[in-house]
């Protein structure tokens, strides 16, 4: 009925697949009423995703991971998570397939996505220390060398510095789930290394450097040019004091 009802002819392989994950569906719900198929493949199709150097996962990976030209950060971690609940699961494998792409001849598009991302990651660290070191001063510290900004030297909105610190934060758990994986060693980072000194990898390491600087250097700017406004201000209210 089914092939009846749509032009679509299922290969007698794939029938066979289906048919048997049925059966050991039906199997597992009687043993456990409350099985759930997906929740108990999900580790293992998050592995796969993660490490299969297969074009085709690599590609699906990557429209999964970027949206908007933006990295979700929360989708690499949940892929991590799940990932790790497998026992076969490899931080090596992981990383090296994504390297490759990254630094292929085809691979200039998501170079320009790994740069903007870079960029954004570096920014919220650099960023999310300034804050965490300008909060550590003295009120009358902030008062005298910031002109009492709540944020001090940056040119940003409060939801914007939260946004930032998120980030960061976000970057580290995924850190801490690779480096706790059960076959992350250092010398794991031995073929990265390698992969970097490559000529591609260079050009790519100055393009991130060079978008970071320009990024500091606005806001550091933006921030001076709003500090000398201020000033300006109460000189000219000083003044009308003074005069009247």
């Amino acid at each position: 009925m089914f092939s009846w009802s749509l032009p679509l002819t299922v290969p007698a392989y794939y029938a066979l697949i289906l048919r048997s994950l049925t059966v050991l569906e039906g199997l597992a719900l009687y043993a456990d009423p409350n099985f759930k198929v997906l929740a108990a493949s999900y580790p293992y199709f998050a592995k796969r995703l993660l490490t299969d150097p297969n074009p085709y996962l690599r590609d699906a990976l990557i429209e999964l991971l970027f949206k908007d030209a933006k990295f979700r950060w929360n989708r690499l971690e949940n892929l991590l998570a799940q990932g790790k609940k497998d026992r076969d699961f490899s931080a090596k494998e992981a990383l090296q397939p994504v390297l490759k792409v990254l630094l292929s001849p085809d691979g200039e598009e998501l170079r320009t996505l790994v740069i903007k991302e870079a960029v954004r990651v570096s920014e919220a660290f650099t960023i999310g220390t300034i804050s965490s070191t300008y909060q550590a001063l003295p009120d009358f510290m902030r008062n005298l060398v910031f002109n009492a900004n709540a944020n001090g030297p940056l040119a940003m909105s409060e939801t914007e510095l939260q946004s930032m610190i998120e980030l960061r934060d976000q970057v580290i758990r995924v850190w801490g789930l690779l480096r706790t994986s059960n076959d992350f060693e250092p010398t794991l980072l031995l073929p990265i290394l390698q992969v970097l000194q490559q000529p591609e990898a260079r050009r790519l390491g100055g393009r991130v450097v060079g978008g970071i600087t320009q990024r500091l250097a606005a806001r550091f700017l933006q921030q001076v040019l709003r500090v000398q406004t201020s000033s300006s201000s109460l000189l000219w209210t000083g003044n009308i004091e003074v005069h009247s």
